[in-house]
């Protein structure tokens, strides 16, 4: 009795030791696979940066609607540029984020007013701290920004036509210390420039441009130049025509076309009428043509034969009618 007890011990044991072997083990493989996962989640996310790309796109988007000639240096560029890319910067990011309406209007012109506050942030986020800041009215090639004295703000005439591209960056890398974004433009709908009448916008970007950041304070990157990017999209060749003076106006090309269709039906026309007036003049000369006088057979007796008529000789042939020797 006493083996079997302890033999019965032994067994407990070794079925305990057994069960707490194979939690163990258990417990090890989730752990395995959770540190498996881990590492893929953090490859995955030093690999994929989507979320930095879409940040740098947010931050040059005012820049890039308006088509900002490159600069090698932000601080000689005017400041109105920045001024007006910053206001529609913070526009695309309102009606990205929905908040558009949160903004007060103008009672007169229904204008949105847009508080300075926002557009000195806006810039010394994008170009530095020690960037000078100016209020006040200022005009632009495309619009006439108002600034409201009592309200500190500018009147923005948000519309719907605004902009000729919307940014895709392509690819952030470091190089001598600062920091290049290549951006692609994608052409809006109302961007005429590319000559093509089309009702739908491409998708794809039709050239590239490298905005560079460097180092300043607390560490942060700022906008100091914008270059044109050395690589271009493949499509650019093919997919958009270079624009000519022609071209800048799609009115202009409608009726080019429209003139050049009518000069060519006008010939066609004209070709063919000159071939029926020769048809014409061919047709006639045949009816005019005297007909060949052809007098109709005589029906004569069998046997009967017409009497032959011989002119009488005229004086002096009478040798020529006598016999001769």
């Amino acid at each position: 009795m006493a083996n079997s007890r302890e033999e019965q011990l032994r067994n407990n044991r070794r079925l305990a030791r057994q069960l707490v072997g194979a939690v163990a083990l258990i417990l090890v493989v989730i752990g395995l696979f959770t540190v498996l996962n881990w590492c893929v989640a953090a490859l995955r996310a030093a690999l994929d940066d989507s979320d930095r790309r879409e940040r740098y796109a947010d931050r040059v988007y005012g820049l890039v609607m308006f088509d900002v000639v490159p600069f090698e240096d932000a601080s000689q560029v005017d400041s109105s540029i920045f001024r007006q890319a910053a206001i529609w910067g913070i526009v695309y990011q309102a009606q990205k984020n929905g908040t558009l309406d949160d903004y007060e209007r103008d009672a007169q012109t229904g204008s949105l007013i847009l508080p300075q506050l926002e557009v000195d942030t806006y810039l010394t986020n994008l170009l530095g701290p020690d960037y000078p800041l100016v209020e006040g009215d200022f005009e632009t090639e495309e619009f006439i920004y108002t600034y409201d004295e009592e309200k500190q703000g500018y009147l923005v005439p948000v519309t719907g036509s605004v902009g000729l591209y919307t940014p895709e960056v392509q690819r952030i890398w470091t190089e001598a210390g600062q920091t290049h974004v290549t951006v692609g433009y994608i052409p809006t709908l109302n961007n005429s420039t590319s000559g093509e009448l089309s009702l739908t916008a491409p998708t794809e970007p039709i050239k590239n441009m490298d905005f560079i950041f460097s180092r300043g304070e607390n560490r942060q990157w700022y906008l100091t130049a914008l270059q044109e990017s050395a690589t271009q999209p493949e499509t650019a060749a093919t997919a958009t025509p270079a624009p000519t003076a022609g071209m800048d106006n799609p009115q202009a090309l409608v009726q080019d076309n429209l003139d050049s269709t009518m000069t060519d039906a006008a010939g066609s026309s004209a070709a063919i009428d000159t071939q029926d007036q020769a048809a014409e003049d061919t047709t006639s000369a045949e009816d005019t043509a005297p007909a060949e006088d052809t007098a109709p057979a005589e029906d004569t007796a069998e046997g009967d034969t017409a009497p032959e008529e011989t002119a009488p000789p005229e004086e002096g042939d009478t040798a020529a009618s006598e016999p001769a020797e």
